[in-house]
């Protein structure tokens, strides 16, 4: 099973997401803006939008919006955004 380990907020709306078999990836979480529901007008504030955090290996924000690490994990597959954290050293 993937967790996230790790959260870094980038620009604009992006995150920088560590998983727990050493690899990262930074996506753009603008469509959750766009979606416009009542669990992502809040994500507009920059500040609230950085203050995610993890909870059981998922990605989470205080207003109950919750991301599973599998979905986010897919979503880097099917965009090529996977990197191996071994890269970076």
């Amino acid at each position: 099973m993937i967790n996230i380990i790790k959260i870094e907020p980038q620009q604009d709306y992006r995150l920088k997401l560590f998983f727990s078999d050493a690899t990262y990836s930074i996506l753009d979480f603008s469509y959750l803006i766009e979606a416009k529901t009542v669990l992502t007008n809040p994500l507009l504030e920059n500040s609230y939008f950085q203050s995610c955090f993890i909870d059981f290996g998922a990605l989470c924000w205080k207003n109950g919006l919750e991301l599973s690490a599998e979905s986010l994990y897919l979503k880097s597959k099917e965009l090529k955004a996977l990197h191996s954290v071994q890269d970076v050293a």
